[in-house]
């Protein structure tokens, strides 16, 4: 973990660098704290949907037998999996997604975690299916691939821009969940944005700046790879996988990427 003001400092000096050589810098607006990404923006689309896909495979037998933390989105992608799909990592610390953090958080992030998460059909609305936004960070950026086709009855993020997440309504989902009613009172659902598209869309967003909720999935199961980054210092730890809860992230550390090859000669820069 970065913790001493010099790391920060320099971590600081590098963003500014990146910042003014990079055409993705500005990718994701510091003002609304979010980027809708069509199937074709991204080379490696295709390829993350299909190792999501093996993965998923691999794991649907075991899909609603095990216990998880959350029973309406979880992770099913082990460090196995991981090792056996490099493309999700190197995709994780590729020049276009290391420099589109950068770029919005101001300064070289690090990558937490990541995996690949089931939502079953359900009917709840419970938990992270109500609005709120995540409190683990003051801002951090997520990335949501859909490797299903997400529509109505899905369970897409949805979500409200950072300008229109007011101050009240942060702090109210910081500290609990909140109900569509009271948001609604607030801000208008009609400016939600559903997250919904073909295999291989998906979104950048600052979950800790936009008000959101997701896994809604009431007529169709959904099928995302997410990873997050979070900026530096942090207070976040990273465990190894058997002591993160079931279902949970996996927590990525340099142990955990030993044996990957990475495309990018300066990605373990963004690792601690």
């Amino acid at each position: 973990m970065a913790t001493r003001p010099a790391a920060h400092l320099a971590a600081r000096r590098n963003a500014r660098k990146l910042r003014t050589t990079s055409r993705w810098s500005a990718f994701v607006p510091r003002d609304s704290g979010y980027r809708l990404f069509s199937d074709d923006t991204f080379q490696e689309a295709s390829a993350i949907v299909a190792a999501c896909q093996d993965i998923y495979t691999r794991h649907a037998h075991e899909i609603g037998l095990r216990p998880v933390n959350k029973h309406y989105f979880y992770n099913i992608l082990t460090d196995d999996d991981l090792r056996a799909h490099p493309i999700l990592a190197d995709f994780a610390l590729s020049a276009a997604v290391t420099e589109t953090v950068t770029g919005y958080l101001g300064q070289v992030p690090r990558l937490h975690s990541l995996g690949v998460f089931y939502s079953a059909v359900n009917d709840t609305i419970d938990g992270s299916q109500m609005y709120h936004v995540d409190g683990d960070a003051l801002n951090q950026v997520k990335c949501f691939i859909n490797i299903w086709d997400v529509g109505p009855g899905s369970g897409g993020l949805t979500f409200f821009p950072k300008t229109l997440t007011s101050r009240p309504l942060r702090h109210g989902g910081l500290l609990k969940t909140l109900r569509d009613y009271d948001v609604y009172r607030t801000v208008s659902e009609k400016h939600a944005i559903i997250a919904n598209g073909p295999a291989g869309s998906g979104l950048f967003v600052d979950t800790s700046r936009c008000l959101h909720q997701g896994s809604r999935a009431t007529e169709r199961p959904r099928l995302v790879f997410q990873f997050q980054y979070v900026p530096r210092p942090d207070a976040l730890p990273a465990y190894p996988a058997k002591r993160v809860v079931k279902g949970g992230h996996l927590h990525v550390t340099r142990g955990l990427l030993e044996g990957i090859k990475l495309s990018e000669p300066n990605a373990l820069m963004f690792v601690d």
